[in-house]
């Protein structure tokens, strides 16, 4: 085991292991999504539609630092950018079929990398975290 890990608080080792989890699954990527991307990728997938400022509530980054990366996904045809019905000033964001394509393939990677990650700490493990990750404890 790693001796930093050894060290770390649950907040910590939760961080570290959900930003090499997502590093691997955006490294298999051929498109090259980074991080955020592939967060706002996987938030949209879930809730099919939502503000720029809704995403950065959710992904917990600043709505500058959103926008920049959902103008990136934009230009290269992810997402688009849909009227809001009643509102002229705001856009809701959506998935294309690219993005939703995208999401799928990543999708295939976050299973494969389940499977590898329950060979190692055992099935009934990997179920006991994931339904202790689903509790409402914060």
């Amino acid at each position: 085991m790693n001796k930093q890990l050894q060290k770390m608080n649950l907040i910590d080792l939760l961080s570290e292991k959900h930003l090499a989890l997502r590093k691997i699954v955006t490294d298999k990527d051929p498109d090259q999504i980074n991080k955020t991307e592939s967060h706002i990728l996987a938030v949209l997938e879930a809730r099919e539609m939502l503000s720029i400022s809704e995403i950065s509530r959710i992904i917990h980054i600043s709505r500058q630092g959103t926008h920049k990366s959902i103008q990136g996904m934009l230009s290269r045809g992810y997402v688009e950018a849909v009227e809001v019905e009643g509102n002229q000033r705001d856009k809701n964001i959506v998935l294309t079929p690219k993005g939703i394509e995208c999401n799928n393939r990543m999708m295939i990677t976050k299973i494969e990398l389940e499977q590898q990650i329950a060979a190692k700490l055992g099935v009934t493990n990997v179920e006991l975290l994931k339904s202790l990750l689903k509790e409402d404890w914060l």
